[in-house]
């Protein structure tokens, strides 16, 4: 009788350790890379994260932002001859030996900067895009700036060591975030392969990824992940490896960095258990959005520009763990009563998880959800004057006006007179005829 009891309840607590679902810690003491975290490519939200503020330098991975700003700037398939200052790169780095005077595409460029890391094709694209290095490198800071990058600032547009050039595994994912909300950048970040055609000045030249993640398993059995989607590798001495991986399983667009990686097949590695993790461990949850219809004035500079009227969606997915609800999530709502114009994209939400995870990052973070702004044209400046200064008051409309009244008055008059005087005449000839009758 005894072993039967224990039998029974040894099977019942077999029962109950299958049944209870088990939480996976975030992997933090298997990665080897200094800093790291995995965001949610369509809201920004960062599920996890190890060091993500610690700066860092990004080497090659800085091209994501020349590439995407050079791609909204420029057409791919306009045509660009190499500068001297462009054409001066550090040879001793990675490049496709374009010298001064060659001419090729945009698209040849991009395909070289993303796809073989080509310093003298992100120097190109500087060029092209702002006459030079320099005068490209400060868009790209102000970029950093409005897309809330305070742990970045760049020095150059290839991620070669240079001093004030760094950034954080935050900031790189929040830059590929932007990246991707750029029309065709995928298209070059995807590649695998490109040629660029024989030039005026050098044959033809084939190059393929280093990304040994984005060809799939098919093609490397060792580090190929089936649901990568694009990425980009970077390397220096002082950098140590970087990478930077996107990923998408169907559910879920994930954004991967690491930076610091000791050696290369760790950024690898790592990439892979992060993106494993999020992928297994969480799930989309909808939270209802209770804001109201909101209206703020938007100004250009110091003129009043119009009046924004904002619908806000009604609710916005977020990631979680089994470990949280929808009830650990709270919303506020960031709608000012007024702004610039340049300020309207940064109207959000923002989004607090309350309760601390062991298995995901927790905190704040801001999502911009898919607002309906319509501008009031009645009080847009250039339509409606405040009445002061360069008012469109025509005073003399009320002149016009009572004299195009009075003259038309004046012709219709004129016309019945006439027409009274010619009937007042044939009726005269009728009594003229009729007399000279009686008097035959």
């Amino acid at each position: 009788m005894l072993k039967k009891i224990i039998s029974v309840v040894l099977c019942i607590i077999t029962v109950l350790s299958i049944s209870v679902p088990a939480f996976a810690a975030v992997p933090s003491s298997e990665i080897i890379s200094e800093t790291w975290c995995v965001m949610d490519a369509k809201t920004g939200q960062i599920l996890i994260g190890g060091n993500e503020n610690a700066k860092r330098e990004p080497a090659s991975i800085t091209k994501i932002l020349t590439c995407a700003m050079a791609l909204e700037r420029l057409d791919p398939k306009a045509s660009y001859t190499f500068s001297k200052e462009a054409a001066s790169y550090d040879y001793a780095s990675t490049h496709l030996a374009f010298t001064e005077g060659e001419t090729c595409t945009i698209e040849d460029l991009l395909y070289g900067a993303m796809v073989e890391s080509a310093n003298d094709c992100a120097m190109g694209l500087a060029d092209a895009a702002a006459g030079s290095q320099l005068a490209f490198v400060r868009l790209m800071n102000e970029k950093l700036a409005e897309l809330g990058c305070t742990g970045s600032h760049f020095s150059n547009v290839t991620g070669m060591p240079e001093m004030n050039h760094y950034s954080t595994a935050r900031d790189m994912a929040v830059i590929t975030k932007y990246a991707l909300s750029v029309p065709g950048f995928m298209t070059y970040f995807s590649a695998w392969e490109w040629t660029i055609p024989e030039t005026n000045k050098n044959a033809a030249r084939t190059f393929g990824t280093h990304h040994a993640m984005i060809v799939g398993s098919e093609y490397n059995k060792t580090f190929g992940y089936d649901y990568a989607t694009g990425g980009k590798l970077g390397w220096t001495e002082e950098a140590l490896h970087t990478a930077v991986t996107t990923a998408d399983n169907g559910e879920m667009e994930l954004i991967c960095v690491v930076m610091k990686s000791k050696h290369k097949n760790a950024k690898y590695k790592d990439s892979t258990l992060l993106l494993d993790y999020c992928f297994d461990n969480f799930k989309t949850v909808e939270i209802p959005v209770s804001v109201k219809k909101s209206e703020l004035s938007v100004y250009e500079g110091e003129e009043l520009y119009g009046k924004m009227t904002v619908y806000p969606m009604a609710s916005v997915n977020i990631l979680l763990t089994d470990d949280l609800s929808a009830s650990d999530v709270s919303v506020k709502t960031n709608i000012p009563e007024s702004c610039l114009l340049s300020e309207v994209s940064s109207v959000a939400l923002e989004i607090s998880i309350d309760k601390t995870s062991a298995n995901m990052s927790t905190g704040k973070f801001s999502v911009s959800p898919e607002y309906h702004i319509v501008k009031e044209s009645s009080v847009v400046s250039s339509d409606a004057e405040l009445g002061n200064e360069g008012s469109t008051f025509k005073w003399w409309v009320f002149i016009l006006i009572p004299l195009g009244v009075f003259g038309t008055l004046v012709v219709i008059v004129l016309i019945i007179r006439a027409y009274n005087i010619r009937k007042y005449k044939k009726l005269r000839r009728h009594q003229h005829y009729r007399r000279l009758g009686h008097d035959k």
